[in-house]
């Protein structure tokens, strides 16, 4: 599990390294490929210091380096209540939404709900249960009670609950389709489910 620095200052720093460590990539070889994840750890990091300015400009130049990244849970989640604090709450509700389908498990697990485990498909090791385990305590404990709330008022909504039970549906039916067709058919239907809480379609 990844460890959170314990102070400001080494906060700071491994903010400033990880940055650093990604420019530098990019002035080798021209492009961020980043296997590690470190673009992802910056957005825990970042939510964490608590930095209004330094967030805000970090997730833009995400946007502008990774327009088409597929992303992690908790670097969506970490990015929602980034955007919360910003003030930006319409953004900060369809990365909850993203965030919520990208590991189900996830929300429930931060907000002491209880955890159902699902009978469907999954594309990736992080949209599974054993993701929880890598969860560091850190960023759950800074997530402060009125966050909370939100998250849970947001989670228990009924825009979120009918996107996640179309996804739910979506995924279990993924598991026994072996037509391309019919696959390629579903997963683009489950990719609009958030169309109408994107900003950008607004």
């Amino acid at each position: 599990m990844f460890e959170i620095p314990k102070t400001e200052k080494a906060l700071k720093s491994k903010i400033s390294y990880y940055r650093s460590a990604l420019n530098k990539e990019k002035r080798d070889f021209g492009y961020i490929s980043d296997g590690h994840g470190k673009r992802y750890i910056l957005f825990w990091l970042l939510f964490i210091l608590n930095n209004s300015k330094k967030s805000e400009n970090y997730f833009k130049w995400y946007q502008s380096e990774f327009p088409n990244d597929s992303g992690e849970p908790l670097q969506t989640l970490c990015w929602s209540l980034g955007l919360l604090r910003l003030q930006k709450e319409e953004e900060s509700i369809f990365r909850l939404a993203e965030a919520m389908l990208s590991n189900l498990y996830m929300i429930p697990h931060i907000i002491q709900e209880e955890i159902h485990l699902h009978d469907i498909w999954h594309s990736s090791n992080v949209e599974e249960f054993g993701y929880l385990n890598y969860i560091p305590k850190g960023i759950i404990e800074n997530i402060s009670q009125r966050e909370m709330v939100w998250i849970k008022e947001q989670y228990n909504s009924l825009t979120f609950r009918r996107i996640k039970k179309r996804y739910i549906e979506i995924f279990h039916e993924l598991q026994f389709l072996k037509e391309v067709k019919d696959r390629k058919k579903l997963l683009s239907e489950s990719r609009s489910l958030l169309d109408g809480l994107n900003p950008a379609f607004g």
